[in-house]
C-alpha cells in the first residue's frame, strides 16, 4: 500500500473498523470540497477562507500518515495568516490535489480490506 499508514487512525479507533470505514470515506468525499474551497480562496485572495480550509483538513491527513500534507496544510494556514500571496501557496495547493489524488486507491482498497 502506498505511501498511507493508518496506525494514527487505528490507535484513535481502538481498531474499531466500522469507525475507520466511516472517517477513511470522509477523508475521500471532503478532501476535494475542500480542496476547492483552497483553490478558489487562494484565487480570490480570501486569506481567512484560506486558512480555515487549510485547517479543516490538516488534521484528516495525520489520520491516515500523509505527515507531508499535513504539514502542507500547516504552512498554507501560516501563509494566509499572514495574509501571503505566494508562488509557494500555488506549489503547496498542487502538492496537496496531487498527493491526494496518488493515495485515493489505496484509501478505497483499505476500505475494501477494512470491510
Amino acid at each position: 500500500m502506498g505511501k498511507i499508514n493508518l496506525n494514527y487512525l487505528e490507535s484513535m479507533t481502538d481498531g474499531d473498523n466500522e469507525v475507520m470505514i466511516e472517517m477513511i470515506q470522509l477523508l475521500i468525499e471532503e478532501t476535494p470540497k475542500h480542496l476547492d474551497s483552497i483553490k478558489k480562496a487562494q484565487d480570490e485572495k480570501n486569506w481567512m477562507q484560506l486558512r480555515s480550509e487549510a485547517h479543516k483538513i490538516k488534521p484528516m491527513m495525520l489520520y491516515v500518515g500523509l505527515d507531508d500534507l499535513n504539514e502542507a496544510c500547516q504552512q498554507l494556514e501560516e501563509n494566509a495568516k499572514n495574509g501571503e500571496d505566494s508562488e509557494a501557496n500555488s506549489e503547496l495547493i498542487e502538492k496537496l490535489e496531487n498527493g491526494f489524488d496518488e493515495v485515493v486507491d489505496d484509501l478505497k482498497a483499505k476500505i475494501a480490506e477494512l470491510s
